[in-house]
């Protein structure tokens, strides 16, 4: 990062020696929590107005007198707890011969296979009943209207918007 702050401002042109002789202070900002963007923009803004003279001198100012106070001292993490133990094997209540499996939530009482046909044979009825019986269309706003309005004696009121 050092390196490539000519990029940003010319005059901040270091030497791969000299930027290893500021990589120690740099790190110490990195260890105390400063992103390295922010790191670039606390030695890349403010600069003198008559320019800088010694890019090492005038870095290796900056490291030292911004660097940010360390971090509070953080109490020790405290671990998260276990995951839970799985549920016990239980009999399985579908169809077919009696078999075990491992529920995945405690009101389960079917195994996966057997709730999948269990599904399937419902939604089966299900679309057998809607085509036995089919659902007439409903009636078109006025009609349920006038109709409601019959219940309740009114008769249909005046035509509004018709």
């Amino acid at each position: 990062m050092l390196l490539s702050l000519r990029h940003e401002r010319r005059e901040l042109l270091l030497g791969v020696r000299e930027a290893r002789t500021l990589a120690g202070l740099a790190a110490e900002w990195l260890r105390r929590g400063v992103s390295p963007g922010d790191l670039r923009a606390a030695l890349t803004r403010g600069l003198p107005k008559d320019g800088v003279r010694s890019a090492l001198g005038f870095l290796a100012h900056r490291l030292v007198e911004k660097l940010p106070a360390p971090p509070a001292e953080q109490p020790e993490p405290v671990p998260p707890p276990p995951p839970p133990s799985p549920l016990a094997l239980i009999a399985c209540a579908g169809p077919g011969e009696e078999h075990m499996f491992r529920p995945n939530v405690p009101w389960a009482t079917t195994c996966g296979p057997c709730h999948r046909e269990e599904q399937r044979a419902y939604w089966e009825d299900m679309s057998a009943r809607a085509e036995a019986a089919p659902v007439p269309e409903p009636l078109p706003w006025r009609e349920r209207f006038a109709a409601e309005g019959a219940l309740a004696g009114a008769g249909p009121g005046p035509d509004v918007g018709g």
